[in-house]
């Protein structure tokens, strides 16, 4: 964190706010590491089984995920905009240049920056969020959305406007669900100066910590919890399985808020999930900087008054509970193994386990004689001795897998066929949903976006009838380019 935010004292008050809607930006879309990828995946289901969320993001092949640069224009620069062209909320958002960029992000005016720059404002525009969540409204009202779209499309300067014009900086052309949200949504507000002085992780923690702890401060508790397996799914960061990883993690997350003042303290108390995984709920206690930043945001000692709705989940503490066998010991156990003979097996032979059970249970299936008198003593020792297969099941065995190599070419050539087949429904239904000057526009960006053998062919066809032909895979291709979709074989 910057030396000046350390330094504040006593004036803990945000004098810069930002407001933002809570009903998706509680949900993870970037992967806060430097590299590599984070799978985003998200499903959760009430006490009835029923599913109440699921939330999965993906990512343009060519653009890669949106990583910790994507982030920061989506939280420092994107949000900001938005919340400065207020509400009802523009179809069309001028941001501005690739150099504002770079200003707003403190980083150099330079073509290495400017390049990341607009490979990450892509890698936002790219990302495929397929949802089904319910948010609150600014009234009060419970809205249910099911999507599976991008949040906006980018138009970089120079680029044509949807009106015709040509881009003078870098526009949003916000989809119509995501406005909606943004205009209905209920807000949440964050000191936009404090949370431009932290880290990636610690900015996560940031905007998830404020629904449970202002949840707090207003029901007059002295302590806010969340779980360490919930703030890893939503941040998203990397879940451990032990204590000492866990607190070396979070100490490293957790530093900026206590040197700040925002926490004055944490502490670990153990549990487990519901799979019964170890887990941690994290307690909370705010701190002077969180408690001016209630006051302001309420009313209560400042002028800030905005819409404050705490939505994440703060489940209570589960009970202990042994963990259950795993699928190879309960195979075992199902077969009449005793469960702690099985997860001896597991733990001593784990590659052996499966090849054995297979051949088990065709000696079953032919009445061998060998298993007769005592089979679970007999699966035991095939796996502790390492009993080779009989001959004949082993012919049997490899044409089973050739059967079955051929079986998953056949069913991945028709997964494929309906992927194609989907895919182009897609394209088509996005283009006939399209008012008729947004096609027009989106006909000739892609035009315009094609690549230079491409347009060179358009521009030599002289039929009617081929020019059509042409033009129509372009626009395609665009199409899919903005829906994140791979190019067309």
């Amino acid at each position: 964190m910057k030396q000046d935010n350390r330094k504040r004292g006593a004036d803990l008050a945000p004098r810069d706010v930002v407001r933002v809607e809570t009903a998706l930006s509680r949900f993870p879309i970037h992967r806060l590491a430097r590299k590599g990828t984070a799978p985003i995946e998200i499903r959760e289901t009430g006490a009835d089984g029923e599913l109440t969320v699921r939330w999965e993001v993906g990512h343009h092949s060519k653009y890669g995920q949106p990583g910790p640069l994507a982030y920061r224009l989506d939280t420092w620069v994107i949000n900001r905009r938005i919340e400065e062209v207020g509400r009802p909320v523009p179809g069309l958002i001028r941001i501005g240049s690739l150099s504002d960029f770079c200003r707003r992000l403190d980083l150099p005016d330079s073509g290495k920056n400017i390049r990341d720059i607009k490979r990450a404002l892509h890698q936002n525009a790219s990302a495929y969020i397929t949802a089904k969540v319910r948010y609150k409204t600014r009234d009060g009202a419970e809205r249910w959305i099911e999507i599976g779209t991008t949040r906006y499309t980018v138009v970089m300067t120079g680029e044509t406007l949807p009106d015709g014009r040509r881009a003078d900086a870098v526009y949003l052309l916000l989809h119509d669900f995501y406005r909606q949200i943004l205009d209905s949504a209920a807000t949440r507000p964050l000191d936009y100066g404090y949370l431009r002085d932290l880290p990636p992780a610690s900015q996560r923690l940031y905007e998830l910590l404020s629904y449970p702890l202002f949840g707090a401060l207003r029901h007059g508790q002295p302590k806010a919890r969340m779980r360490y397996s919930e703030f890893c799914t939503y941040a998203p960061q990397t879940r451990h399985a032990t204590y000492s990883e866990t607190r070396k993690q979070m100490a490293r997350v957790l530093a900026p808020h206590l040197e700040s003042g925002y926490l004055t303290g944490v502490e670990y108390e153990p549990t487990t999930d519901r799979g019964g995984r170890p887990d941690w709920a994290m307690i909370y206690t705010p701190g002077p900087k969180a408690k001016a930043e209630y006051r302001a945001f309420t009313g209560k000692g400042g002028a800030v008054v905005l819409d404050m709705t705490p939505t994440l989940s703060q489940p209570k503490p589960e009970p202990k509970v042994e963990p259950e066998p795993t699928p190879p010991e309960r195979a075992l156990i199902d077969r009449g193994v005793t469960a702690a003979r099985a997860a001896e097996l597991v733990r001593a032979h784990p590659e052996r386990v499966a090849g054995k059970l297979e051949v088990f249970d065709r000696l079953v299936e032919a009445k061998d004689k060998r298993i007769a008198k005592n089979p679970a003593g007999f699966l035991v020792k095939s796996i502790a001795e390492d009993y080779p297969p009989p001959p004949e099941l082993e012919r049997a065995r490899r044409a089973t897998a050739e059967r079955a190599t051929r079986d998953a070419a056949e069913q991945a050539n028709r997964e494929a066929t309906a992927r194609e087949r989907e895919e182009r429904d897609r394209v088509r239904a996005y283009w006939e949903a399209l008012p008729a000057e947004r096609q027009v526009a989106l006909d000739a960006a892609a035009l315009d976006q094609a690549a230079p053998a491409d347009r060179a062919a358009y521009a030599a066809a002289t039929a009617p009838q081929v020019r059509r032909m042409l033009r129509a895979g372009l626009r395609d291709a665009h199409i899919r380019r903005l829906l994140g979709l791979p190019a067309a074989d």
